[in-house]
């Protein structure tokens, strides 16, 4: 039952998140706010799997929390670099 409030308790969080995902004033924020939902989301996964007593949410959860680690730290290069491609060769400066 605590998990089940829990549980609703990170979705009202999960839905102000998704304001301040819509509402961010840059695309930094926004990064910030959607890697903030893929969390939350992988915290319901794992409440849930809490109160049902069943493992394959948590492995959902797990997956979840990676993908979205992964996911983050290519939208941050590209917001960074402009590109995934690494540079051929350095210039002068660098």
């Amino acid at each position: 039952m605590i998990a089940l409030i829990g549980a609703a308790g990170i979705g009202l969080l999960l839905a102000l998140t998704l304001v301040r995902l819509h509402a961010g004033p840059t695309l930094h924020d926004r990064a910030l706010a959607a890697n903030s939902v893929v969390s939350k989301g992988a915290l319901i996964c794992a409440a849930l799997a809490a109160s049902a007593g069943r493992a394959e949410f948590v492995d959902a959860a797990f997956a979840l929390a990676l993908g979205g680690f992964v996911l983050n730290a290519a939208v941050l290069k590209v917001f960074r670099a402009g590109t995934f491609q690494a540079p051929l060769a350095r210039g002068e400066d660098g």
